[in-house]
């Protein structure tokens, strides 16, 4: 930048431009010493400005220059912007289907199916009544006041009261009801 200040200024003394460039020397001086890279920049387009109208004209170039490199680059910046917006709701939109249902998955994380030692791992006891819920599944009364209902619609051993039977925990972290008669189980949710 600065030597194109000073080519500007040696066109401009070159032109004839001579009342305005006789202090042009001590302006340029005075530039010389502004430690900052920008103020400085600016003292030199000033003094140049000072010096002929082909010296304003060119900055006025410049400056119209670098106003469209600046509109250029911010609206590079704002389609970036939206192409960015646009994946990260993209992978929002994936991350949720994924992720559906998962709450469920996370909920019988591997620890829960390692039986704890200290664990009861299953019951015993005997039906005291059977009952049929809204959904035509079986409700087992247990005499120890457990109620537990049918899981699975498959078919269920005919269960009566007195029948005994045996809760256990399945692999899974669910529940089996076995009938020891008959050797036959299902699958059960607890109500109470």
């Amino acid at each position: 930048m600065r030597r194109i200040a000073v080519s500007i200024l040696v066109t401009a003394l070159a032109s004839g431009a001579a009342p305005a460039v006789a202090q042009a020397p001590s302006d340029l001086l005075r530039c010389a010493a502004v430690p900052r890279d920008a103020e400085r920049l600016a003292c030199y387009d000033a003094a140049v400005l000072a010096a002929s109208p082909e010296a304003r004209a060119a900055i006025e170039r410049r400056a119209a220059e670098s106003a469209r490199l600046a509109a250029a680059e911010a609206a590079a910046a704002a389609v970036a912007a939206e192409a960015k917006a646009k994946a990260d709701s993209a992978a929002r939109e994936v991350a949720q289907r994924e992720s559906f249902g998962a709450e469920n998955v996370a909920a019988r994380s591997a620890e829960r199916f390692v039986p704890d030692k200290n664990e009861l791992q299953q019951i015993e006891s005997s039906i005291t009544d059977v009952l049929k819920n809204t959904s035509g599944l079986d409700v087992y009364l247990l005499a120890n006041g457990q109620m537990w209902r049918q899981a699975d619609t498959g078919g269920t051993p005919p269960a009566r009261a007195g029948d005994k039977v045996k809760v256990s925990r399945s692999a899974l972290g669910g529940f089996h009801l076995t009938f020891l008669k008959q050797g036959r189980r299902v699958l059960v949710k607890r109500m109470r």
